[in-house]
């Protein structure tokens, strides 16, 4: 991750508020998450397909010190660079200049001496210098990596003046300040040894400065005696090194040497008068080649790789102190599905239109799951399931390289209780993603069960209704329209275009036998309740009529609709008509209501879901199942029925624990493994 200096301050500073501050005194846990999601949301925005640590660290690293800058000074502060250190490479130099300027002097205050120890002594201490750096260079530890012993120390003792004292040591905001700049200290020696290369530079230089200005400005007011003295050198000699000395400025800039002459002249501090100023200048000029210029450019280059590590600062995100983060962060997923049949892609269609909005499902906490087919997706995906019992299709070659698995036709798909099934086998397949995978599931059943709770509430909308039209007036019509509502209701709840599920207004014909059932209305036996299958007989024919109606799209399911129905509903309505018998048909009026429409539920909430094959055999099962389900609840189904309006309303919870056991009854044992 590329930031800059600022930028990697502020994560670093984050990270370690949330190291040491694991209680969340400062910021809180919820404020922590909202911080992930909102950087989730933004990065999304941003077009970001898949979410990374890299993608939101900044930004949830802003939002949390914005919250604990608010609540602790010490963190605010944090936030900047100490102006301790500012104040010191800014001071240093200056301090350096007024010491050559007030402190040394390269001869006494009337003479300037050429072979004066102190500009001798600069001038090989800089050359020195120099030659350490070229040594440094040459064995590649110019990057700033290798950074003196002596930075890292000065370093961490600024950083330690900046760090609260005395008892605020233990605090918390301390303890934070503590953990940062030990971690910082680390980070930062690189750009800090070249700060502070850049300082000694300009110091160096500085000093310079202050020889050469202290030489120029006592020429104002004093009257320079030149020359040199000696007890082993002669005139030749010292005539040798002073040309040497100043050889930097004579080759360069064409200036005259000094002759044998002049030195012989000048021994024991002869020379003196208007002279003496080509002596000074030649000595400024020689300070200003051989050190101030110099360092002035090393000092400009140490500057400039120091702005530049500020500027292009590299984070490794994949390391370990962003784990936490990591597992925290959303997941993004994509799966490809290869389908093995069209009841396969059916199926997925309506699943996505359930569970998916603009092609991804997604929980709350940001993590977002998209199933695509081949079609969908060029790029590559995260998993690949083959889903049905036909031969698989060919895999495309971007997916080849993904962990597979086989998910069979009736293992999951069919209904809404086996679809915790896929997210089993995606955890089995990415491991690293088992978090997100289990948000994803439980934020897809969590929709389920809303799909469910909603259904249940029509049903007792609907059945209450019932309880009042057969204690009321008896309209036929009503009825019909009640029915109608009931599946309007079930479609849209399940994703149903209107094609999908309507049946024809006409009723079925007035002579259609109702089904029989047992003489004290209790319980029949599941499967093979003789009433269950006398009630199939009797509304095959309206069954059929239901699928001829709609095209055959309700996949052979309004048989199973009209074999338990299509009796029941004529029944319904002629007894709804015949007023003097209307005490003795209530019970069996609302019995066969209560059948229609729990089965109305099972069929409508299935319609898109079931292959074909599967129809025919559902629908006898249905046939028994809510048969046999309704007359085993029957007196606590009347019960809520007739007790509705006197307190709480026990008819849903009862309806929700009928048509759960049918649907695990009717699936779970399908299913190679349970959900």
């Amino acid at each position: 991750m590329r930031l800059s200096w600022q930028e990697l301050r502020t994560i670093e500073l984050a990270q370690s508020l949330e190291r040491v501050d694991d209680q969340r005194a400062l910021v809180s846990q919820t404020e922590w998450d909202e911080a992930t999601r909102h950087a989730v949301q933004a990065a999304r925005e941003r077009g970001v397909q898949r979410v990374g640590a890299a993608d939101v660290l900044l930004q949830r690293s802003r939002a949390v010190l914005a919250r604990a800058a608010g609540r602790d000074a010490t963190l605010a502060a944090l936030q900047q660079p100490g102006a301790q250190g500012r104040w010191l490479a800014r001071g240093l130099p200056l301090l350096a200049l007024l010491l050559g300027l007030v402190l040394d002097r390269v001869a006494n205050a009337h003479r300037v001496d050429l072979l004066s120890p102190p500009l001798l002594l600069v001038l090989g201490w800089n050359l020195a210098i120099y030659a350490l750096l070229a040594w440094h260079a040459w064995r590649g530890a110019g990057d700033g990596h290798g950074a003196p012993t002596a930075f890292a120390a000065l370093q961490r003792w600024l950083l330690r003046r900046q760090a609260p004292g005395g008892n605020a040591r233990r605090s918390l905001p301390a303890r934070i300040a503590a953990d940062f700049y030990l971690r910082w200290s680390a980070l930062t020696l690189p750009r800090f040894a070249q700060q502070a290369s850049a300082v000694l530079h300009l110091c160096a230089a500085a000093w310079a400065m202050g020889l050469a200005l202290s030489l120029l400005l006592r020429g104002l007011v004093v009257s320079y005696r030149f020359g040199w003295e000696s007890t082993f050198l002669d005139a030749a000699q010292v005539h040798a090194i002073v040309g040497l000395l100043f050889a930097p400025l004579t080759l360069l800039f064409g200036l005259t040497p000094f002759s044998l002459q002049e030195i012989a002249a000048t021994q024991n501090f002869a020379g003196e008068g208007a002279a003496g100023a080509r002596w000074v200048w030649m000595y400024v000029g020689l300070l200003a080649l051989v050190v101030i210029a110099p360092r002035l450019l090393l000092a400009a280059w140490a500057g400039w790789r120091q702005a530049r590590l500020a500027r292009h600062c590299t984070l490794d995100v994949d390391g370990s102190d962003f784990d936490t983060l990591r597992q925290t962060l959303p997941g993004d997923l994509a799966i490809g599905l290869l389908c093995t049949a069209p009841a396969q892609q059916q199926a997925l269609r309506t699943l996505l239109a359930l569970h998916a909005e603009h092609g991804a499902m997604a929980s709350a906490h940001g993590d977002r799951l998209r199933l695509l087919q081949p079609e969908d997706i060029a790029g590559a995906v995260d998993a690949v399931i083959t889903w049905g019992d036909a031969p698989a299709p060919a895999t495309p070659t971007a997916w080849q390289s993904a962990p597979a698995a086989r998910i069979g036709a009736l293992d999951w798909g069919p209904s809404w209780v086996q679809d915790g099934l896929l997210f089993q086998r995606l955890a089995t397949l990415l491991p690293e993603r088992q978090q997100a995978l289990r948000r994803l599931g439980a934020a897809w059943q969590a929709r389920s069960e809303a799909l469910f709770t909603q259904s249940l509430q029509a049903l007792a909308q609907h059945l209450h209704a019932c309880a009042a039209l057969v204690a009321g007036d008896h309209d036929a019509a009503r009825y019909a329209q009640l029915l109608q509502t009931l599946d309007a209701r079930l479609a849209q709840l399940h994703g149903l275009g209107d094609a999908a599920w309507q049946q024809p207004r006409q009723l079925p014909p007035p002579n259609t036998a109702a089904p029989e059932r047992s003489g004290d209305g209790k319980a029949l036996a599941v499967g093979t309740s003789a009433g269950a299958a006398a009630g199939a007989a009797a509304g095959a024919k309206v069954g059929a009529m239901i699928d001829l109606g709609t095209g055959g799209l309700t996949l052979g399911l309004g048989t199973a609709l009209g074999a338990l129905l299509g009796g029941t509903a004529a029944w319904a309505v002629r007894n709804l008509k015949k007023e003097d018998q209307r005490q003795e048909a209530t019970q069996d009026l609302l019995h066969h209501m209560a059948e229609a429409a729990c089965t109305r539920y099972l069929v409508l909430s299935h319609l898109g879901r079931v292959p074909a094959e599967q129809a025919q055999e559902l629908g006898a099962r249905w046939q028994a199942e809510v048969t046999g389900t309704v007359a085993a609840h029957w007196e606590a189904l009347h019960a809520a029925l007739r007790d509705y309006g006197q307190g709480a309303d026990g008819l849903q919870p009862l309806l929700g624990s009928m048509l759960r056991g049918i649907l695990q009854r009717s699936f779970m044992g399908q299913a190679g493994e349970a959900p």
